[in-house]
């Protein structure tokens, strides 16, 4: 009767040591999932066009990987939904393989675009983004791991959740002169008239639609006349032309000035410099809008 008690509990014993997650000889111990950490400084909201027909955004996830087991994994593949502000803004894949060392951590960099239909309800997140402000993020999915050493496959759960920071900031527009397209067209007693051709180029990473509409055109030095950019959608990144008809008075110029342009409008060796001034007024219609300090936007020489 003794000998089968103590059999009996030593048996109790090893089971109990098998639940808590002790070994039986030769068994494998079992596998803790890694664990995600998001990268502050190198994730965020990173992209946002919406001035056209087909509107983007695109967010950053820097995310360390951790692998709190003793043995080395290799993740083949990670699976899940990205949700910002309780609205499920993308399908997010890693199909790349990472090697995830034992007891150590690595680096899984994700550039995901956002689906298009979530962007209408994601508006007010995006405006939180362009004041600057943080917002509520999830990450949803499943890690397919691979053992080290071993042809053994596990599908292991992960997540994470907490705030992204925004990395967008719309940009005014910088100008350039289009030297080819501009020039003076012709001189006369009462008039001179000019083509201004700027080239605005959007170098944020933020479409936007800007104009100008109090631009003090300055030529040599004085200021001579106000011109004015319509209303144009600039995506990040893009550029585009505009092309203004200036008329002058001979009188407000001076005579060197006159000179000048006499010369360019004739095809011959002339040169005044120029200078525009003033404001942008920018929007990302229904979300942000502001309007800039009065500086100079543009010198260039007209030749």
């Amino acid at each position: 009767m003794v000998r089968h008690r103590a059999t009996a509990l030593a048996l109790v014993s090893i089971l109990i040591m098998a639940s808590l997650g002790g070994c039986l000889p030769g068994a494998a111990p079992a596998l803790v999932p890694p664990t995600m950490r998001l990268d502050v400084e190198g994730s965020g909201l990173v992209r946002l066009d919406l001035t056209d027909a087909a509107p983007s955004a695109r967010v950053r996830l820097l995310l360390e990987v951790a692998n709190p087991n003793r043995v080395a994994l290799q993740m083949l593949r990670f699976e899940g939904s990205l949700w910002i502000s309780d609205v499920r803004a993308a399908s997010v894949q890693a199909v790349e393989p990472l090697t995830l060392p034992a007891r150590s951590s690595a680096r899984l960099a994700l550039d995901v675009d956002l689906s298009r239909e979530s962007l209408g309800a994601l508006g007010p997140s995006f405006a939180e983004a362009l004041a600057g402000r943080p917002v509520a993020y999830r990450l949803d999915g499943q890690f397919a791991l691979l053992v080290a050493d071993s042809d053994e496959r596990v599908d292991a759960p992960a997540g994470l959740s907490g705030t992204l920071p925004s990395r967008l900031s719309p940009t005014p527009p910088r100008l350039a002169l289009d030297r080819v397209a501009s020039g003076v067209r012709s001189v006369s007693f009462d008039q001179v008239v000019m083509e201004v051709a700027l080239v605005l180029v959007n170098d944020g990473s933020v479409g936007l639609e800007a104009r100008a509409t109090d631009l003090r055109l300055a030529l040599g030095g004085r200021d001579v006349v106000t011109v004015q950019v319509p209303t144009v959608a600039l995506a990040p990144g893009a550029s585009t032309t505009v092309v203004q008809t200036v008329v002058l008075n001979p009188v407000q110029l001076g005579a060197a000035i006159v000179t000048e342009l006499t010369r360019i409008a004739a095809g011959e060796r002339g040169s005044v410099e120029m200078s525009l001034r003033g404001p942008w007024e920018l929007a990302v219609p229904g979300l942000w809008s502001r309007t800039t300090a009065v500086e100079e936007l543009l010198r260039a020489r007209l030749e």
